[in-house]
């Protein structure tokens, strides 16, 4: 979905600017978007989703593996953020919130379609985590690769080693999504995925190793 329309849809919700209002510049920081957006302030939220929709598609069509529900996820994303910024948290990074959000959307929509699934006798089995413990059916949905890929492969070799990426365990697609093709730090990535910061750190570190064990079984260099 066009980051225009999504802005269109969004900023539907709000209303009319402030008598007397003036252009944002581009340059406005997150915490004075954010600030503004709370006061009904629609252009201040088109830029937040001009800014943050891209990364934010990226990492919807990560967890969700499906560009068109990433879209509709997108859009949701938004509509959530903008009816809670009254719960965001200004001591927080804006950036790690808004991820939070989306995920808590993704969730939403993967365990819904769990149980259509299972509706139509087709249950998903679920995995353990580096940690053994049993994870939800959402970590056997397939995502597409990650820009990560680029810093393991040269181009030329690019698409083998995004097929050996889609079929990391979900946790480390998504841990290595966040931190390398997002940028989160340790920290923002701990409270998106709701997870202590070792764990974090674990993920990204074991993603790495077996992706890298991965490229290599192919005779590739890692």
């Amino acid at each position: 979905m066009a980051t225009t329309a999504v802005a269109r849809a969004v900023c539907f919700r709000l209303r009319p600017a402030r008598s007397g209002w003036m252009p944002i510049a581009s340059t406005a920081t997150d915490a004075e978007l954010v600030r503004l957006a709370g006061g009904g302030e629609g252009e201040a939220v088109r830029h937040l989703v001009e800014r943050y929709s891209p990364r934010l598609h990226r990492y919807l069509r990560h967890l969700v593996g499906d560009a068109a529900l990433a879209d509709d996820l997108l859009q949701e994303t938004w509509l959530r953020v903008v009816e809670r910024l009254d719960r965001y948290n200004p001591a927080r990074p804006f950036a790690a919130w808004l991820f939070a959000v989306a995920r808590h959307c993704a969730i939403d929509a993967l365990r819904q379609r769990a149980r259509q699934a299972r509706k139509l006798g087709r249950e998903l089995e679920a995995t353990e985590s580096e940690e053994g413990a049993q994870l939800d059916p959402l970590a056997q949905i397939p995502a597409p690769g990650s820009s990560v890929l680029e810093q393991l492969a040269e181009a030329d070799l690019q698409q083998r080693v995004e097929e050996l990426f889609v079929r990391l365990p979900q946790h480390y697609r998504e841990a290595l999504a966040l931190r390398f093709q997002e940028g989160l730090a340790f920290e923002e990535m701990a409270r998106v995925l709701r997870v202590p910061l070792s764990t974090a750190k674990t993920r990204v570190q074991r993603g790495l190793v077996l992706l890298r064990q991965r490229v290599e079984s192919l005779g590739m260099k890692a």
